[in-house]
């Protein structure tokens, strides 16, 4: 929902934030977060702009999500996939749905040697 956070936890913290706050002070605290909140994304969208205007022309159609290291680590793997031959391989079998698998795997069992 927001920042990774579920209907309960946002509920929780409202809840709190009544508690603690009271009812007189909430409305007042709800626009000074909303304002901080709206000031970060104007920084943010400020960085970005000068980091662009920074680089020049040629890198005018940078996106700047794509230097993010998950981001970055996804491209690598995907232009090894072509470089090695894996391709064929990750046709046939689909990785993420082994990594995101929530069944349970075999345990090995060990027994006693004999004496």
């Amino acid at each position: 929902m927001f920042f990774d956070m579920g209907p309960l936890e946002v509920l929780a913290i409202a809840v709190i934030a009544i508690v603690v706050l009271g009812p007189e002070k909430l409305p007042r605290a709800i626009q000074e977060v909303s304002a901080v909140i709206r000031k970060i994304r104007s920084l943010s969208q400020t960085a970005q702009t000068e980091i662009r205007k920074e680089l020049g022309p040629e890198f005018s159609d940078l996106n700047l999500q794509d230097l993010t290291p998950r981001n970055l680590t996804h491209k690598a793997v995907s232009s090894t996939h072509k470089t090695l031959g894996l391709g064929d391989l990750a046709k046939t079998v689909d990785l993420n749905s082994l990594l995101t698998e929530d069944t349970p795997r075999p345990r090995p069992t060990f027994t006693k040697a004999a004496k």
